[in-house]
């Protein structure tokens, strides 16, 4: 059974999240997530920043609500608080720049809200972690652990079916009761300009950082090699930001 085939390795999952940066830090957000009824200050809340050129960024508040993210060379920067049964204002911060990247530090708090159970209307596109420096994704071999590129076939694995399987790493992307993989779909788009849907197996909490969720997909059929995928996920109609896959 492909079950069999997969596994958590969270040390490596985190170790991808602190990735050296290898470029200049242009720009600083900063500032407190508070919960709204006391105004105390919240821990281990994930706020999310996602550029245009550099990717994403994570930084969790610590225990008096605190954060500090810094971003390279972005001319777009969105914002955005995570935690599991909580809704977050604003909803999300955008920041833009034109004629260069953003630069200096800018304030930016959140106020959060405890939700009795989960309410649909808050609902958001769920977010694709990627290398600090680039746009290319965060994502595992399943079964290896290894970076891509990825093999679209790979005759290590146990079961029948040797289509590699690919560990996607996602910020707010939980599920619903009862609510199944079913409503999510991934597609990748290759240099071409050629879609190619990449059927998805599983979805889990990474064990201790539950802020942070794996979805594990097959690798798609039909694509020429070696290529780069410019992966999607949608959830109830909403997509994610945009990351990239290496196939060879």
């Amino acid at each position: 059974m492909w079950s069999k085939c997969i596994r958590i390795f969270s040390p490596l999952l985190l170790s991808l999240i602190a990735v050296a940066h290898a470029y200049s830090q242009t720009v600083t957000f900063s500032g407190r997530v508070t919960d709204s009824n006391t105004g105390v200050g919240m821990a281990d809340v994930a706020v999310v920043a996602v550029g245009n050129q550099t990717g994403t960024r994570v930084a969790l508040t610590n225990a008096q609500g605190d954060y500090t993210i810094q971003m390279g060379a972005n001319t777009n920067i969105r914002m955005r608080a995570y935690r599991t049964q909580f809704f977050f204002n604003p909803v999300v911060a955008g920041f833009t720049s034109i004629g260069g990247p953003l630069i200096g530090s800018h304030p930016l708090n959140f106020q959060g809200t405890a939700l009795p159970f989960s309410f649909l209307i808050f609902a958001q596109g769920p977010v694709l972690l990627t290398e600090d420096s680039s746009l290319q994704a965060l994502a595992l071999d399943s079964l290896l652990l290894t970076r891509d590129p990825f093999p679209l076939v790979n005759t290590d694995y146990f079961s029948t079916d040797k289509r590699t399987r690919i560990k996607l790493l996602l910020v707010d992307l939980d599920l619903f009761s009862g609510e199944t993989v079913s409503i999510i779909s991934v597609q990748g788009t290759d240099n071409s300009g050629i879609p190619h849907d990449l059927p998805v197996e599983d979805l889990r909490t990474v064990p201790g950082t539950p802020w942070m969720t794996q979805l594990t997909v097959r690798a798609p059929e039909g694509v020429a090699t070696p290529n780069v995928l410019t992966i999607t996920v949608t959830v109830r109609g909403l997509s994610s930001n945009t990351a990239t896959v290496r196939l060879q």
